[in-house]
C-alpha cells in the first residue's frame, strides 16, 4: 500500500477535508463535517491508521466532528493552535447554539505554538500562526516529508494548508466573534512573505490554488502590495 491522498468536500458549508500520509500513521485535516466520521471508519475498514487529527482552527466546520473521528480511530490525537483557547469555550457554544452535535467535546490533545515543527510520521510541519479569521488560525507549512511520498500534491516547502486565512480569489471573513481584521492583514502579509510563489495552497474551503496565481490575481493581496487599505 502506497502512501494515501484523498481530498473530500464535507459538512453544509463544503469543507475541505484532506486525509494523507503513511497509512499506519496518517494524518486527517478538519473533519468539520459529520461525513468526516463515515470516512474515518471507512479507511479503518480499509487498515489505514489516522493517527493525527490536525485542525486549522476552532470553528464548527473544521473542528466540530473530532472527537467523534477519534472514536472511530482510537489513538489519533487532535492539533490546534494555543491561540484557541480564548475562543475555545464560545466556539463550542455556538455549536450548540446552531444545533450542531460535534459530539462528546474534549480539548484538543495538543495546543501547538507558532514555529513549532511537527513532525507526524516523517511528514513535518512549520506551525505558521494566521489570526484575524479567528485568534488561534494556524497554517501548517510541509517543510519536510518521507522520501517515498508519491503525491503529486505533496512538496517540501511547497505546501501549505492555510484554513481560512486564504482562499482563491478571496480571503476567510473577519466579521464573526473573535476576528480582527487587522490580524488578517497582519497573517496575509506573513503568507506573502514565507510562501514561495511556488507552494500549493490548500484551503479551508474552495479551490486549491498557488501561491504565484494569488499574489497576481487575488484583490486583497493586491492591495496589500499597493498599500491599499481594504478593511
Amino acid at each position: 500500500m502506497g502512501n494515501l491522498w484523498d481530498h473530500h468536500v464535507i459538512g453544509i458549508v463544503s469543507t475541505n477535508c484532506y486525509v494523507f500520509g503513511n497509512p499506519k500513521e496518517a494524518i486527517m485535516l478538519d473533519p468539520g463535517g459529520d461525513e468526516a466520521i463515515s470516512i474515518a471508519k471507512n479507511l479503518s475498514d480499509r487498515g489505514i491508521e489516522i493517527k493525527h487529527v490536525l485542525v486549522s482552527h476552532g470553528h464548527f466546520d473544521h473542528l466540530g466532528w473530532a472527537a467523534e473521528v477519534q472514536d472511530v480511530l482510537q489513538g489519533a490525537r487532535v492539533y490546534l493552535h494555543e491561540g484557541e483557547k480564548e475562543a475555545y469555550e464560545p466556539f463550542l457554544d455556538a455549536m450548540r447554539h446552531y444545533g450542531l452535535d460535534p459530539g462528546i467535546i474534549r480539548e484538543p490533545d495538543v495546543w501547538v505554538r507558532d514555529h513549532q515543527i511537527l513532525d507526524l510520521s516523517g511528514y513535518k510541519f512549520e506551525v505558521i500562526h494566521t489570526p484575524g479569521h479567528s485568534p488561534g488560525s494556524a497554517t501548517f507549512k510541509l517543510v519536510d516529508l518521507p522520501e517515498d511520498e508519491t503525491s503529486m500534491y505533496l512538496q517540501r516547502d511547497h505546501s501549505a494548508f492555510v484554513g481560512d486565512c486564504l482562499f482563491e480569489g478571496s480571503i476567510g471573513r473577519t466579521d464573526l466573534p473573535f476576528a480582527s481584521p487587522d490580524d488578517m492583514v497582519t497573517s496575509l502579509k506573513r503568507l506573502m512573505d514565507e510562501l514561495d510563489g511556488q507552494t500549493q495552497i490548500f484551503p479551508g474551503h474552495g479551490n486549491f490554488t498557488q501561491m504565484d496565481r494569488e499574489m497576481t490575481n487575488n484583490p486583497f493581496l493586491l492591495a496589500i502590495q499597493r498599500g491599499i487599505s481594504f478593511f
